[in-house]
């Protein structure tokens, strides 16, 4: 009698196991077409995204000849949404740059990361500083940081 319900038992965690595998497999196969959607997992550029990159790459880069600091400030600016519109449209999360920055950090090689940061503190200052005196040198030098992890 013993025999028959260990028999019986054994049975019956087969059938489980291919009931659960059977749900397993259904829920994969249901979920197989939203796997490249924008649910938190990282994925990279579409050949759109990195084409508007390309183009305003180029622009903010064509600002940076002038020696007139208020369009370097604005090249500035302009730079630091550049490479946020990339993060975000990279995946990486967060509400706000420092947030998507910083979730982005184990993706990218310290320098980069770094290069950033300085570059997006240099922004910060020109938003919120009312009397801020800065070297041209200095706003070209940030948004060069910015810009190169779009190169």
């Amino acid at each position: 009698m013993s025999q028959y319900r260990g028999k019986k038992r054994n049975e019956q965690s087969i059938l489980e196991m291919v009931i659960v595998g059977i749900f397993k497999t259904i829920w994969f196969l249901v979920a197989l077409p939203f796997k490249g959607l924008k649910l938190g997992g990282k994925r990279g550029l579409n050949l759109e995204e990195k084409k508007y990159i390309i183009i305003k790459r180029q622009e903010i880069e064509s600002v940076l000849r002038s020696e007139n600091s208020i369009e370097l400030k604005h090249a500035v600016m302009e730079a630091d949404k550049l490479v946020d519109y990339s993060l975000k449209n990279s995946s990486f999360r967060g509400e706000t740059f420092a947030d998507r920055l910083k979730s982005a950090k184990e993706s990218m090689p310290y320098r980069v990361y770094d290069n950033i940061w300085k570059g997006h503190k240099v922004r910060n200052q020109i938003a919120h500083e009312q009397e801020l005196k800065i070297q041209n040198s200095e706003l070209r030098e940030a948004a060069n940081r910015l810009l190169n992890y779009l190169r």
